[in-house]
């Protein structure tokens, strides 16, 4: 009997070696692969769009919380991330005539647009 049950563990510990690492690689081949042409076209975007991330925050947190919140913290906060929009395409359009691996052509900052939400992206 215990025969039985360490020939099953090895078994199943077999069969998990054998399949995890296909898993491993479909979820990697899902992953996005960037190019030289996404870095110019989004550091373009972010630069010309950055200003939309003011108007967006202070109509976010209007939403959320109430029109004298939203016209206060939604205003900073919108600076600040137009700011970063902006500093991010800055680096992106300087950055991307020069050959870097795959994995840094990835946007510098989630959402990759002004206008997706942030978070997981479904393919």
């Amino acid at each position: 009997m215990k025969i039985k049950k360490v020939w099953t563990v090895i078994s199943l510990a077999m069969l998990v070696n054998v399949w995890m690492p296909q898993c491993w690689s479909a979820t990697a081949s899902l992953a996005r692969v960037y190019s030289w042409q996404d870095k110019l076209q989004r550091g373009a975007v972010n630069i010309v769009t950055s200003p939309a991330e003011v108007a967006l925050r202070i109509h976010n947190t209007t939403e959320e919380k109430n029109l004298l919140v939203g016209w206060t913290v939604g205003l900073v906060a919108g600076l600040g991330n137009g700011l970063l929009r902006f500093g991010a395409g800055v680096v992106d359009l300087v950055t991307f005539p020069f050959d870097f691996p795959e994995g840094n052509k990835a946007p510098l900052i989630d959402p990759e647009y002004v206008w997706e939400k942030p978070g997981p992206k479904l393919i």
